[in-house]
């Protein structure tokens, strides 16, 4: 599996205002400074790796795969049945939440020029724990030639409204940065840590991969 971002997001967590704000600065001398901070906090919480596992703000995204999840014209599993949450045949999508998925696509068995698949299912779209596709009912997927990129799925992910935890621990680690702006201090204090409130606010919106 390869996850690739292909477009980044023009919304912002954090603006300059918001950030001066926080911080109570009132002069301009430091604008550039604190712009650098609020990108590194948003690179942090939204980037191609970012340590929360999903979409902050809307980005656009190209999954690729061998092949898909087959397991024929099965129904769930009975432990999935019990549960409602996961299908044999799921092909989970990573960086939740999903908006939309705008396209897949993959490459038959015996070769030739990639096929759209338009018939499909799409579980959990605005689901912020995850969503996944699924074939059209009563329907397997088909087979590709597992060759590596012979699925491919795009699509877009993001909070339509920013949950005010990500945005506000986003301010603390801005915050943290410009009061402490070295790696390690020398001081009987020892190292600069982020504060730990910061993991408390992010820790519920942390994805785990499937």
């Amino acid at each position: 599996m390869n996850l690739r971002l292909v477009t980044p997001a023009t919304d912002t967590i954090v603006s300059l205002d918001e950030a001066k704000a926080h911080l109570r600065v009132f002069h301009d001398d430091d604008d550039s400074y604190i712009e650098a901070l609020a990108a590194a906090a948003q690179d942090w919480l939204t980037g191609e790796n970012n340590w929360l596992g999903r979409s902050v703000v809307e980005q656009g995204w190209e999954l690729t795969l061998d092949r898909f999840p087959w397991h024929g014209y099965c129904e769930p599993w009975p432990h999935m049945r019990r549960h409602g949450d996961y299908h044999p045949n799921a092909l989970h999508l990573p960086k939740p939440p999903l908006k939309e998925v705008t396209g897949l696509f993959y490459t038959p068995a015996n070769g030739g020029a990639e096929v759209e698949i338009t018939d499909f299912r799409t579980i959990g779209t605005a689901d912020t724990n995850g969503a996944y596709l699924l074939p059209a009912k009563k329907q397997p997927w088909p087979m590709t030639d597992c060759e590596p990129g012979s699925v491919r799925v795009e699509f877009t992910a993001g909070y339509a409204d920013l949950p005010p935890s990500i945005k506000h621990a986003a301010l603390l680690m801005i915050g943290h940065w410009y009061e402490n702006r070295e790696a390690a201090t020398t001081d009987m204090k020892g190292l600069a840590n982020l504060p730990l409130a910061v993991d408390a606010l992010l820790a519920p919106y942390r994805s785990w991969p499937h």
